[in-house]
């Protein structure tokens, strides 16, 4: 198995060398998802200017604030599901873009769009890990950890076999980061200095890390897949969707 620093040394020089630039479509990526957190959060406080908002502070009067909360239409309860929604696609199309440029594939922006023919599974995986991940850290807050370490691979499988059910994807992940939860704990810790420089240069810094992170997950899930040969069948037939 290819350690840390090897399967980092390869992230950086994947960078170097795309068909696109990963830098470049994960400043898409990201200036996509701010626009569309812009327009979630313009839709729940648009109502209220910034004279409102002075007045409200000055005077403590909460009445402005809590109208400006009411839905202006039928659709506005709705935005930040879609935003969510909209969200966990195109960073599942971004995945499958890392994954092809990982395999030393010329991708094209198009492979953005990727999520959208299994946005079904992507988004029952995402409540089933969520609803997993939840019941764990009712025990104490390690499990739930230790759960997400888990369940860190999932998406990756539906991308790679979108003929896998989410259960199924949880399932696989899980035995693939059976002995290899701790490794993905320490490539974490080593993203903390960068996740520093990236808090001070307001988030900018992201477009670096973003694919810098990825593909060194998608190193791991390499070695993960290698390690072991599933049957999704089998999977099904002996993992019930309950199993945590």
């Amino acid at each position: 198995m290819k350690n840390r620093v090897t399967i980092k040394a390869e992230a950086r020089e994947l960078i170097r060398n795309g068909h696109i630039s990963p830098i470049l479509v994960s400043l898409i990526v990201l200036v996509v998802v701010k626009v569309l957190d812009f327009l979630s959060a313009l839709s729940e406080y648009g109502t209220m200017t910034i004279e409102d908002l002075q007045y409200t502070i000055t005077s403590g009067d909460m009445s402005l604030l809590l109208e400006s909360m009411l839905p202006t239409s039928p659709m506005q309860p709705f935005l930040p599901i879609l935003v969510s929604l909209l969200t966990t696609v195109l960073y599942a199309g971004y995945y499958s873009y890392c994954m092809g440029i990982y395999r030393r594939e010329e991708m094209q922006l198009s492979s953005l769009a990727d999520g959208l023919g299994i946005i079904g599974q992507l988004i029952w995986c995402e409540i089933l890990m969520g609803i997993k991940v939840f019941l764990w850290s009712l025990l104490f807050f390690f499990p739930g950890i230790i759960a997400a370490y888990r369940y860190r691979f999932a998406v990756y499988n539906l991308l790679s076999d979108p003929s896998l059910s989410a259960s199924q994807a949880i399932a696989l992940s899980c035995r693939q980061t059976n002995g290899m939860k701790f490794d993905l704990f320490v490539l974490d810790l080593s993203f903390i200095g960068w996740s520093i420089l990236t808090a001070l240069t307001l988030g900018i810094l992201s477009v670096w890390t973003l694919p810098y992170t990825t593909l060194s997950d998608l190193g791991y899930y390499n070695e993960a897949q290698q390690k072991i040969t599933h049957t999704p069948h089998s999977d099904e037939e002996t993992t019930p969707p309950w199993v945590l």
